[in-house]
């Protein structure tokens, strides 16, 4: 079977993933070197208007795609695989042609009344085409993920970051001379290349690999033949939920855009005080996300695998599933927390040139954890049909995130931090809505020995490692070296710890794309894996 395993799909994505965020990193490098901390502010007041574009744009359908394209594949109707595939193609199209139009023809409206800076109209206009192209890639991801093949998408994305960050390099460089505002706007033309170059990897797939996967379905039982409207309602059922859910969280971040100048000037911050704690916090939030790859990969892979299980009223596979998803969120979420609040100052400053970006980065380190549960649990929650639960705990967060950023960012001892602390406290809510709505549905999904209590032992003993470590060969050694080898070292004992004590398995590393099953055999025999 071409199909992938629910966590074989998940590693494969998370591999691209690290990939993206690696080759992104580099680009985070240099960007601020190339257009300063105040076009990276510009920078951050026009993204979250444009992920807010992105996320209408592709409505939700990706998400109701794979969710009925893996029932019908459970089931082994690959007409019908096909046919939501169409319907969904119809739909995504027509939101992203006319996202397209709205955010290009609207850009000066929503640069002076969003932003409060006309400075972006440019860049607004430019990224209106990136969302068409973006939608398109997302209903063949759609396809590809309902029947759990997760190497197209996987593909596509590290070709779309390659383009996009070869681009942002060029263009910023060349347009530099001419302006901040024209240097921005390289960064949205770079969208648009990379974009329509990950398109066309997913067409090619779709037309090479396609009908193989379609051949391979084995019918269980007789499909009824849904009429297209039917299908079409369905999808539009289902995706309107994800898409408020995926909504809410620009909306989150449209908190920081549209509340922190006005409250920081009201607390006696200057515009460029404003554009430089936005750059900081932009960079800090880039930075702590970054280990979420893992997840958001588990919440890709999770929706069509729980969906499948469920068509099947498997319920056993579906909490077997979703406590597998859990620990592996937490199994990297918990050291990630450790380690961005030990190292927070080094690496901004190893990585952005920006040691101060270090502070905002300590507190929004805690959310490595929560929002890999917020990913897990929503991907579990959805692949069984709970659509609007995940909205509903969401919108809880954003509540909270917006009455904390309202009354924090405007203490002129507080200022940009407030953001900082008002997204961290978000996120920690919804995760524990999260979970508590997946335990009413599931029951008990948390390994508490080997997701929870090992993982914090050994994070945090890695954690002082790290710290005596880099503190040490910072003397010797220039501080990228330092702190770079620290944090190697640091990982690779944490690892070894958890295969020690059994909560990694040979299981686990042999999900590795490529070296998991020749690295699992080797650590086996060397005495590292239990089992």
């Amino acid at each position: 079977m071409t199909k992938e395993s629910f966590l074989r799909g998940a590693a494969i994505l998370a591999a691209a993933s690290a990939v993206n965020r690696l080759i992104g990193l580099v680009y985070m490098i240099v960007l601020p070197r190339l257009i300063s901390d105040q076009g990276m502010g510009l920078f951050q007041l026009a993204k979250p208007i444009h992920y807010f574009a992105a996320v209408v744009a592709i409505g939700g359908l990706p998400v109701a795609i794979a969710k009925i394209g893996a029932e019908k594949a459970a089931l082994g109707s690959a007409q019908e695989v096909r046919r939501v595939f169409r319907t969904g193609l119809f739909l995504v199209l027509l939101t992203g042609g006319l996202v397209a139009l709205v955010l290009t023809w609207g850009a000066p409206w929503f640069a002076a009344v969003l932003a409060k800076d006309p400075g972006i109209t440019p860049t607004l206009m430019a990224l209106g085409p990136a969302c068409f192209f973006l939608a398109l890639s997302a209903g063949f991801r759609g396809f590809f993920q309902g029947l759990q093949y997760m190497t197209p998408t996987a593909i596509s994305q590290v070709v779309d970051q390659v383009v996009r960050v070869a681009a942002t390099i060029f263009l910023s460089v060349y347009l530099r001379p001419r302006g901040l505002e024209m240097a921005v706007l390289g960064v949205a033309v770079a969208f648009i290349l990379g974009e329509l170059t990950g398109w066309l990897v997913l067409l090619a797939a779709y037309l090479a690999k396609g009908p193989q996967l379609l051949a391979e379905l084995k019918t269980r039982q007789v499909v009824q033949i849904e009429p297209a409207w039917q299908l079409a309602k369905r999808l539009i059922w289902l995706a309107v939920p994800a898409v408020v859910a995926t909504i809410l969280w620009p909306v989150m971040q449209l908190a920081d855009s549209l509340l922190i100048p006005v409250r920081m000037q009201a607390a006696g911050f200057s515009s460029d005080a404003v554009r430089e704690g936005l750059g900081h916090l932009g960079m800090a939030l880039t930075l702590a996300q970054f280990p979420n790859i893992v997840t958001v990969a588990l919440a890709t892979s999770l929706v069509p695998a729980v969906a499948e299980a469920w068509a099947l009223r498997q319920e056993r596979l579906v909490r077997y599933r979703a406590e597998e998803a859990l620990r592996i969120a937490l199994i990297f979420g918990i050291p990630s927390c450790a380690v961005l609040t030990v190292l927070a100052a080094p690496l901004c400053q190893v990585l952005f040139g920006y040691s101060q970006v270090g502070v905002p980065l300590r507190i929004l380190a805690a959310g490595t954890v929560t929002l890999g549960i917020i990913q897990a649990t929503t991907g579990v929650l959805q692949g069984q049909g709970s659509m609007t639960v995940p909205v509903r705990n969401l919108s809880a967060g954003v509540l909270l995130k917006f009455a904390l950023n309202f009354l924090l960012v405007a203490n002129p001892s507080i200022g940009i931090l407030g953001a900082a602390w008002s997204t961290t406290l978000s996120w920690a809510l919804v995760a524990v809505l999260n979970l508590v709505s997946v335990y009413r549905q599931v029951g008990n999904v948390i390994n508490w020995r080997h997701a929870v209590l090992l993982p914090s032992l050994a994070a945090g003993g890695t954690a002082a490692f790290i710290y005596l470590l880099q503190d040490t060969l910072v003397y010797f050694l220039p501080m990228a070296a330092a702190t770079l080898g620290s944090l190697g070292a640091g990982l690779i004992l944490y690892f070894l710890l958890l295969m020690i004590w059994g909560s990694l398995t040979r299981r686990d590393v042999a999900l590795l794309p490529g070296i998991g099953e020749f690295l699992g055999a080797r650590l086996q025999a060397w005495g590292f894996l239990r089992r």
